[in-house]
This record gives C-alpha cells, sequence and structure tokens, in this order.
C-alpha cells in the first residue's frame, strides 16, 4: 500500500538536513511584523507597507493574467504564503544551505502540497528576483502538464514566463529575452537535441543550482524558437506537441511527429535562430485590468506568530534544528496558544516521530483553532501508528476510523482544495471497504488538483479494481507507462497492469 507520513517530506517541502545552533533573530522577532492578505497571497512582512503593497500587487497581476490566458486550463492551488524580509542580512539566516552555508539567493519559492511559500527581501525585489518567482510560480500554474511534458519543455516554458511584465492596463509581454541564457549560449555549444530530450529529475544538467547552466539555457532558446520565433507552421506544429504527449508518445516521437522534422534539422535551424539574435517577446491582451486597484487586509502579528511563521519557513527548507527553536522560544512567549504546539507537532512528523507528532497536535488542537495542515498532519500521524509495518495498513476498528475520519474531513472543511487529504481519505475508505465510491470521488479529485502527483493514481487504479472496474484501472496505470514518469511508480503501474493481464488462478 503505502506510508502515509513517508509522504510528509513532499507535503512539507522538506529537505533532508539539519543545521545546529540557536537563532539569533530576537531583535527581528519583536520588530512591527504584519500580514498583508490578497486573493491569492498571504504576505508576512516587517518591512515597509508600501513596499509589500508594490510585491502584493505584482504577484497578483501574474496570478490574474496566467489565469486569464490559462482559463480552462488554470488549475486550483493552497494560498501561497510569502515571507518578506526587509533586506539581505534579515533574511540570510532563513536561507536554504548549500555545503553548510546559506545558499548567495534574493528570492526563492518552495512548492508543496499544503503550501506554495515564498520567501525574499525587499531590498531585492525587484525584476531578478521576481524572475526566479515567477519561474516557479508558472511550474505550479501549469503543473497540469507536468505528467507529460519532458523537462526541457517544463524548464523552457516557465523561463518564458518568467521575465513577465505588464504593459498596460489590459496587456501583458512574456518572452523577453534572459541575459544570463544569452551569456551561456554565446560561449558553450548547443547540445545535441537528442540529449537535451534525454534529461530527466535525475539529470546532473536538470539539477545545476541557480538554473544558469546550458540545458536551462537551450529549453529557453528551443521553446522561444517553436513559440515566438515568428514560423507560424512551427508555432502551429508546437501547439500539437502536448496532445501527441498526453496520447503516449516519446518526447523525441511527439516532436518530429508534431514539427514534422528531425532533431537534426531543427538543430541546425536553432542554431541559425541563435546566430540571428531577434528574440521578439509577445505581448498579450488580456481581459480584466491588470493595473486595477486590489483589496489588501493587513493586520499585525504578535512575537508567538512571527516565532511560528519564521519556525515553519525554517522547516520547509530543512532547517530542522533551528525551527525548533522558534517553536520553543514561541511557547515560552504564548503558552497558551496553540502555534507552538503544532510548530513542534509538524515538526515532529517531518522527522517521522509519530507519537509526538499525535501529542503535540492534540495540545494544539485542545487550545484553539488549527490550521488544515494540522488536522490532516494529526490523521496522518495516527493511521500510521496502526500501521503494523512500513507500507502496509488492515481495516482499522469503528472507533479509530472515525477519528482519522473526522480530521481529514476537518482539514478539508478548512481547505477543500487540498489534495493530500483527498487522497488520504480515499485511501482509508478503500482499506475500510465501506464506501468505495466516496474513495474513488476522494481520489479522483486528488487527482485533479495535484496531476503531477503519481502516487496519488496508483491509488485511484486500486479502488477502481476494488469496485470491480478493471477498464477504468487500466486506464488510469496506462497514463503512468510514460517514459518520464518516476520509475518506481511505472514499475508499480506495470506490475498492476501485469496481474490484470494474468489469467484468473485455477
Amino acid at each position: 500500500m503505502r506510508h502515509c507520513l513517508g509522504a510528509l517530506s513532499v507535503v512539507l517541502a522538506l529537505a533532508a538536513l539539519t543545521t545546529a545552533g540557536q537563532p539569533g533573530a530576537d531583535p527581528l522577532v519583536h520588530e512591527h511584523w504584519f500580514e498583508a492578505r490578497t486573493a491569492h497571497f498571504h504576505i508576512y512582512s516587517c518591512g515597509s507597507t508600501q513596499a509589500v503593497a508594490s510585491l502584493a500587487t505584482r504577484l497578483e497581476q501574474f496570478h490574474d493574467a496566467y489565469s486569464m490566458l490559462a482559463g480552462a486550463q488554470a488549475v486550483a492551488s493552497p494560498p501561497i504564503i510569502a515571507v518578506a524580509f526587509p533586506d539581505y542580512g534579515a533574511m540570510k539566516p532563513f536561507l536554504p544551505l548549500y555545503q553548510g552555508q546559506p545558499e548567495n539567493l534574493a528570492a526563492f519559492f518552495i512548492r508543496g502540497t499544503d503550501e506554495n511559500l515564498i520567501v525574499l527581501h525587499l531590498a531585492g525585489s525587484g525584476d531578478d528576483s521576481l524572475q526566479r518567482i515567477f519561474h516557479e510560480y508558472s511550474h505550479l500554474l501549469m503543473r497540469h502538464n507536468a505528467p507529460y511534458w519532458p523537462m526541457w519543455l517544463n524548464e523552457g516554458m516557465a523561463e518564458i514566463y518568467a521575465p513577465f511584465e505588464v504593459v498596460g492596463p489590459f496587456r501583458t509581454c512574456i518572452g523577453k529575452p534572459i541575459e544570463q541564457h544569452l551569456e551561456v549560449l554565446s560561449h558553450t555549444p548547443l547540445m545535441p537535441l537528442s540529449k537535451l530530450f534525454a534529461v530527466t529529475r535525475d539529470s546532473p544538467e536538470y539539477n545545476e543550482r541557480q538554473h544558469q547552466g546550458l540545458f536551462y539555457a537551450e529549453s529557453w532558446l528551443l521553446t522561444h524558437y517553436l513559440m515566438l520565433g515568428g514560423n507560424p507552421a512551427l508555432q502551429a506544429g508546437f501547439r500539437q506537441l502536448t496532445p501527441l504527449l498526453r496520447q503516449g508518445q516519446s518526447p523525441e516521437q511527439a516532436f518530429t511527429n508534431a514539427l514534422h522534422t528531425s532533431l537534426p534539422a531543427m538543430q541546425a535551424q536553432l542554431r541559425r535562430y541563435l546566430e540571428q539574435g531577434r528574440f521578439q517577446p509577445l505581448e498579450l491582451n488580456v481581459s480584466a485590468n491588470l493595473e486595477a486597484r486590489r483589496f489588501t487586509y493587513y493586520r499585525g502579528i504578535t512575537p508567538a506568530e512571527v516565532c511560528f511563521r519564521l519556525g515553519d519557513e525554517l522547516l520547509r527548507i530543512g532547517r530542522t534544528d533551528t525551527a525548533q527553536s522558534y517553536f520553543v522560544q514561541a511557547k515560552k512567549l504564548a503558552p497558551a496558544s496553540p502555534l507552538p504546539y503544532e510548530g513542534l507537532g509538524l515538526l515532529a512528523a517531518a522527522r517521522g516521530q509519530h507519537e509526538e507528532a499525535v501529542r503535540f497536535l492534540k495540545q494544539a488542537m485542545q487550545r484553539g483553532q488549527v490550521s488544515f495542515l494540522a488536522h490532516f498532519v494529526y490523521a496522518a500521524a495516527k493511521y500510521d501508528l496502526t500501521s503494523p509495518s512500513p507500507n502496509h495498513f488492515a481495516r482499522l476498528g469503528k472507533g479509530p476510523a472515525a477519528e482519522i475520519r473526522a480530521e481529514l474531513q476537518k482539514s478539508l472543511a478548512l481547505m477543500p482544495d487540498f489534495g493530500a487529504a483527498h487522497d488520504l481519505l480515499g485511501f482509508l475508505e478503500m482499506v475500510q471497504g465501506e464506501d468505495l465510491a466516496g474513495a474513488e470521488q476522494h481520489l479522483a479529485r486528488a487527482v485533479q488538483l495535484e496531476p503531477e502527483n503519481q502516487g496519488y493514481q496508483l491509488s485511484l487504479a486500486q479502488v477502481q479494481l476494488a469496485r470491480n472496474d478493471p477498464s477504468a484501472a487500466r486506464r488510469t496505470l496506462a497514463s503512468l507507462r510514460r517514459p518520464n514518469v518516476d520509475a518506481r511508480v511505472r514499475a508499480d503501474a506495470e506490475e498492476m497492469l501485469r496481474q490484470l493481464d494474468s489469467p484468473p488462478a485455477r
């Protein structure tokens, strides 16, 4: 089956590292922090309200423009949390570590099932910083294509949207040339397209730090040429690429069929496009006024809540020891608040300490309202504690099942678009066997909300088999046989299909 909190590292987007030491951040904690809440963003800052308002406007403009351009293709997501430090010095203790040292970042974006986190400093929130944010935000907004697109197209499209600009009340501009890519391409020969197409999540080229290597530059160049290069035939073929990938064709096969050309021929065209050096951006009309005033709700937050927010940020980048010190500090500042206990519970769950997670989260619930994530993690930890061995679950008694179900329902009442809670509730109902129709509905909703989470589709196929619908299970599993699917998920799908095709035992 599966291990519920084994997926929590994905839910919380945690790295497997810790850092020693205590934060020397008391002066920062006691600055005047506030929350600025817009339609799609919750921004926490102790910087100037004017700078935060400007940041909120840019983020909302990007969200609105993309949603209007994508139309029915737009995908829902949980709220996006932004922590906006006043300057780099204040942000430095909260940066991810690389080889034991804080990375040299002006901004970063952490994607998670439960929350998407932007961290930046207001003194550096210019075009370069926002390009990085818009790149990662594009991945989030385009994730309905993530299961089908090869890595070059995923990264190339994100780089097309990264230099986003509003150029008028109803006009936006994407696809501006990116200087760092042009610099790389000016002194590094293009890699063969066959090699570019072979890059996966595990390839060294994909994991280049800061997105500054040849893979990212050439992915941008190829996407720019096909989408914005001014060749109507190529643009028409490019529009056919995604449908062919969705049909299950390999990246190279879909590309040559959609563009009606070979990879060597396209390589020659791409080299000429680079040599010409004319990279025109694209201006697009949108249906609503992007420069209209937006409602922003402001509220001051207490030092204890500041500690929770800073601890949560550290938890999500894997700096767990430092995160713990902030949650402990919050507990000293406000022992009656649920926030410190929620933070300690989430931390314990991330460390695989399920009993501790249940204990702390129960204390948080006893002290007042907690987040949708706290209810989910409490339910997941309780469920994991019932597992006789890792990744195996048996039917529970009515009482324990009812408690876990109730916590998941509370989580979904607070956040209806929380894919992980739909997935776990559907899995629980499948194992219990009392509401298989409801189980399928929840699992299908999880897949719809997070199409890139391929494990959800395995659970959906399992419940379809439990409902004696092998045809539906085959369709679900067939989508997991594509080359870019995670190797372990693909192997599980292949095994389930082999079992479906095997003659029944006599």
